[in-house]
């Protein structure tokens, strides 16, 4: 049975588990075979750009073949550690155990298949990918292991991902996003990849309003591309996506929209002529309505899309 939000928490049991699992984690699949999925449950809670999950389930395995399968999931990098039972995970043929002292770091958005061999309970956390160097990411091409008997910050961070489930109801959003900050630190230290930068690490929002804005352009044409959407494959919270675009004195759905009317006039230059030619074009690009166009349109430019083309076709 799932359990209702409780703020920032989402959690479900029962048979509610691998709906919210694939809700959170993107397009996998669980396959608890003669299992008791029943005995399943999970509890998350977003910590600024990162998200901490804590779940127990029967033994499953999850096929995640193709996990970003549509612009509405997340494009994060994730980390597990078991805290019970045994596990392996299987990515670009390379297998790595699952453990309590070991720290296993990938991409999901490469095939992997993981394998909870027995009754599980693990810890998982999800940071969006702009949070690491490039060089950093691609490492993960196969998954990273760091032992905690070797490296005090795997210790740390393991730590850390532990006691927050027992405070998160005593958290405000600003020290949540804090912790979220530190364990995102942590892992960049751990993967090592800010050693190999010749330059200093761009700013971190920045980074995120260029990813940001290559996805708007990419799905454009969505009528329902909203911030929520935009944020959930950002791996980040709303507010987040919000704050990127503060430099630039724009909310999202502004630069959404004006995106969307530049790009009508630059096609419109070279439409057929007819009537019916600015509809598709208005509809191509993720306009609900004609009326509604005309209007983003006139606002934009201060004629109609009509007298637009005309002018650039005399």
């Amino acid at each position: 049975m799932a359990a209702a939000p409780h703020r920032h928490v989402d959690s479900a049991s029962g048979r509610a588990f691998a709906g919210l699992a694939r809700n959170l984690f993107g397009n996998v699949r669980l396959d608890f075979s003669t299992a008791d999925e029943e005995k399943s449950r999970l509890i998350s809670a977003m910590l600024g750009t990162c998200r901490l999950t804590r779940l127990e389930a029967d033994r499953h395995v999850v096929f995640g073949d193709h996990v970003i399968a549509s612009p509405d999931d997340p494009d994060t990098i994730k980390l597990i550690v078991q805290t019970e039972g045994s596990a392996s995970l299987l990515q670009g043929g390379s297998h790595a155990p699952v453990s309590q002292n070991a720290l296993v770091i990938y991409d999901p958005s490469r095939p992997y298949m993981l394998t909870n061999s027995t009754p599980v309970r693990q810890l998982l956390l999800q940071l969006p990918r702009h949070a690491l160097p490039h060089a950093a990411v691609e490492r993960l091409a196969q998954p990273f292991t760091v032992h905690a008997e070797q490296d005090g910050m795997c210790r740390i961070l393991l730590s850390l991902m532990d006691s927050t489930f027992h405070e998160i109801d005593h958290l405000d959003e600003a020290r949540r996003s804090s912790v979220g900050q530190t364990m995102i630190e942590l892992v960049r230290t751990m993967i090592g990849a800010d050693q190999q930068q010749a330059r200093p690490v761009a700013n971190p929002l920045g980074v995120l309003l260029q990813r940001i804005k290559d996805f708007i352009d990419i799905n454009l044409e969505w009528p329902d591309l909203t911030v929520t959407m935009i944020a959930r494959r950002m791996g980040c919270s709303v507010r987040y996506v919000y704050r990127a675009f503060e430099v630039e004195c724009l909310t999202p759905s502004d630069y959404i929209w004006d995106l969307r009317v530049q790009k009508a006039a630059a096609q419109l230059q070279d439409a057929d002529g007819y009537a019916g030619e600015i509809s598709e074009i208005a509809f191509a690009l993720g306009f609900s309505s004609s009326a509604h166009f005309s209007r983003a349109f006139r606002h934009r430019y201060g004629v109609s899309p009509s007298q637009w083309r005309k002018a650039r076709m005399s």
